[in-house]
């Protein structure tokens, strides 16, 4: 089977299970309230940060080194004036003032999709969440199970009825967020 087929033989959204949904819901929630947050500088550095990291980037700034140096020392050979030569200082300023800015660019976005990560590792808590919730259904039949059994074993057990009880995703995640800004 190719990737393709695979991909067309995934199920849609509207085919999984109703607490599945509730979860992804629950999480997309949570990254549009993310970048809802993000500011318009902040976007921008963002832009800026995926334009210096792009290859295009890289074969522009490679060739345009090349060019710089291949002109400026035929410059000197043919006889100009305003020549920039080698150790090309001139060069050298842009190529460190561009790197200055690109650093500055790359460490901004660095912080942001450092915090991102530490909520993006929180997916599996979602996955956590869903086997929670089905643990949590099967224990709920097996404690009606036990309760509806005429024997002394039927009596009520704190425990049970602890965990029996669905955990609250939307809450949870909030908490999490909270914890990890008060650090």
């Amino acid at each position: 089977m190719t990737a393709k087929e695979q991909i067309g033989s995934r199920p849609e959204k509207n085919e999984l299970p109703s607490s599945t949904k509730q979860n992804l819901d629950v999480v997309t929630t949570f990254y549009e309230r993310e970048d809802a947050e993000i500011s318009g500088v902040q976007m921008g550095i963002e832009r800026v940060s995926n334009f210096f990291g792009s290859p295009g980037y890289f074969a522009f700034a490679v060739a345009f080194i090349v060019l710089w140096a291949l002109a400026n020392a035929w410059g000197t050979y043919a006889g100009w004036a305003h020549v920039d030569e080698p150790p090309f200082f001139w060069l050298q300023g842009v190529v460190s003032s561009n790197a200055l800015l690109l650093t500055i660019a790359v460490l901004i976005r660095q912080t942001r999709m450092a915090r991102l990560a530490e909520h993006r590792a929180h997916l599996d808590l979602q996955i956590n969440l869903l086997t929670e919730q089905k643990v949590t259904k099967i224990l709920q039949l097996i404690d009606e199970l036990r309760r509806s059994a005429p024997s002394p074993q039927g009596r009520p057990d704190a425990e049970v009825a602890e965990l029996t009880r669905r955990a609250d995703t939307e809450v949870m995640l909030d908490v999490i967020k909270q914890q990890h800004e008060d650090r």
